[in-house]
């Protein structure tokens, strides 16, 4: 059976009349949660959650009650600065749920891994030395050579 990548599955389903609707409501939210992150600092961003506006009011949820009380201080500023980009928000509610940063840990911090050093395992740098040595000398192969180099545990 012929594997397909997850986004192409989700691309169809989003053709789909009956999940227009929620699809496009997904849409919206991560563009929001997109602009949200460079309106506040990107330290204070990585523990907000943005929900709908509804009414007015932009609902955002946060992981403890320095980030809320944080927000609440800036609350006036950060309603100034959406209004200017186009929001048409007149309040902010925000709740504290700290079990949602502890379920979605690796979702959030998935920035942070992008900067960490990639480690190759002994099975992987195996591999890649056996592939390397049945290339003939090309740039792919020192490239290989160069990557498990690099990579490789100690």
């Amino acid at each position: 059976m012929t594997s397909y990548k997850a986004s192409i599955y989700l691309n169809h389903l989003s053709k789909l009349p009956e999940y227009k609707k929620i699809f496009s409501l997904v849409d919206q939210l991560h563009a929001n949660q997109l602009v949200f992150s460079n309106v506040v600092s990107p330290h204070l961003a990585k523990y907000c959650s943005l929900g709908q506006i509804s009414n007015g009011k932009l609902t955002i949820m946060v992981v403890n009650g320095a980030v809320a009380s944080k927000l609440k201080q800036m609350t006036p500023s950060l309603l100034s600065k959406l209004n200017e980009l186009g929001w048409e928000v007149t309040s902010i509610q925000i709740f504290v749920q700290a079990h949602f940063y502890i379920e979605n840990k690796n979702l959030l911090a998935s920035k942070e891994r992008a900067n960490n050093k990639i480690e190759l395992s002994a099975t992987g740098k195996k591999c890649l030395i056996q592939l390397a040595a049945t290339l003939p000398d090309s740039e792919l192969k020192s490239t290989i050579q160069s990557f498990v180099k690099k990579h490789s545990i100690d």
